[in-house]
């Protein structure tokens, strides 16, 4: 793009949302960068109309736009090869609703995942969303790439407490999904469309939510195992007993304690935790709590961070033993080191590889999907 022709777009993009809220790439390129893609104009509107009159500009000109957060999961699909306007979402931090007796919130899609559940805490509940840079990680941009951390085993991922959802689509179109209740079933379940769409079906800009209340109190169990196949009959003997805890998160050696390992976490009153101890028996290795608990989940977060290659995999529960096997032996057939943890009774893992050549890397990946 040409000096001119960027100057003159800023000039009106600016009429829209205002000048101090358009900036062009070359006073902030550190911040304007998408998966190594440089985008021409950043753009930071501060409500759905003000999204609605930029895409209706981008649209009309054949513009390329691509939508952000935090800019935590830009290297999650396929980055263009050209982005005219960064349209970032961090301005929409509006409260639109928030009743704590029913037990929902609506809120703008640039609120953090980190405010929205300090805003909850006071009033003991919870947003059962657990990421790593929770502070930078906003609310539109979870839904945009289906996030989800350790919690997902007893509460669902975000299209099963999502209630409504509001968006602009790529002409300037408003549209809506669901609503403010719980018990509200009229017309396509569009919420569960737009949840893991990145960005391609239109820009998120508000959703409402069911929330949960926080427990009481919370102790990690964690199970510590020679081989995978050990580690999955643990998680087996958890899925079938009457327990029900928050998280059964899977653990390879690369990381974890360096053995097989299944942490269960559980919420509740004494009397429930002691029963839990009760249940999972001489299995157990470490039971955490306080401080420490919240550094064992933390490092769970921050796993795969440095990684060169860091794979989802999803699958059939009861394929999750398999899937480990074949990694162990690809990985180990390709000279790579490898750490794999996630979800064990959901069948949402994470996979990194390392120490080796991207001939390697796609080579395990590839065959991963066959």
């Amino acid at each position: 793009m040409s000096t001119i022709a960027a100057s003159a777009r800023m000039t009106e993009l600016a009429a829209i949302i205002g000048e101090q809220h358009v900036v062009e790439s070359r006073s902030a390129l550190g911040a304007l960068a998408v998966d190594g893609v440089v985008a021409a104009i950043s753009v930071s509107p501060g409500n759905a109309d003000e999204i609605a009159a930029v895409l209706r500009y981008a649209y009309e000109r054949d513009l390329v736009v691509v939508p952000t957060g935090g800019m935590v999961h830009q290297e999650i699909g396929y980055a263009p090869s050209q982005v005219d306007i960064l349209l970032r979402t961090e301005r929409l931090v509006e409260i639109e609703h928030y009743d704590p007796g029913d037990l929902t919130i609506g809120v703008g899609a640039g609120f953090t995942i980190h405010d929205l559940q300090a805003l909850l805490r006071d009033q003991g509940q919870m947003f059962p969303v657990d990421l790593a840079h929770s502070d930078r990680v906003t609310v539109g941009g979870a839904m945009a790439v289906a996030a989800h951390g350790p919690m997902k085993h007893f509460f669902g991922g975000l299209r099963e407490f999502c209630i409504g959802v509001r968006f602009v689509t790529a002409d300037g179109v408003r549209g809506k999904g669901g609503g403010r209740v719980v018990k509200n079933v009229a017309g396509f379940d569009l919420m569960k469309l737009m949840i893991g769409s990145y960005g391609t079906l239109g820009v998120i800009t508000s959703a409402s939510f069911k929330l949960f209340p926080m427990p009481r109190q919370t102790r990690t169990f964690v199970g510590e195992f020679a081989t995978s196949a050990e580690a999955i009959r643990f998680r087996d003997a958890v899925v079938n007993s009457p327990l029900a805890p928050l998280c059964v998160e899977l653990l390879s050696p690369g990381a974890g304690s360096g053995s097989w390992s299944i942490a269960v976490r559980a919420g509740g009153s004494d009397r429930v935790l002691a029963r839990y101890a009760s249940e999972l028996g001489s299995a157990v290795t470490r039971a955490l709590d306080g401080a420490e608990e919240q550094k064992f989940w933390s490092d769970v977060d921050m796993l795969g961070e440095n990684s060169p290659v860091k794979v989802k995999l999803s699958m059939p529960a009861e394929s999750v033993g398999a899937a480990l096997e074949s990694v162990d032996r690809l990985a180990r057939e390709n000279g790579l080191s490898y750490s794999v943890w996630g979800r064990a009774a959901t069948g949402s893992l994470f996979l990194a590889l390392e120490n080796g050549m991207a001939e390697a890397y796609v080579g395990v990946v590839k065959k991963l999907r066959e």
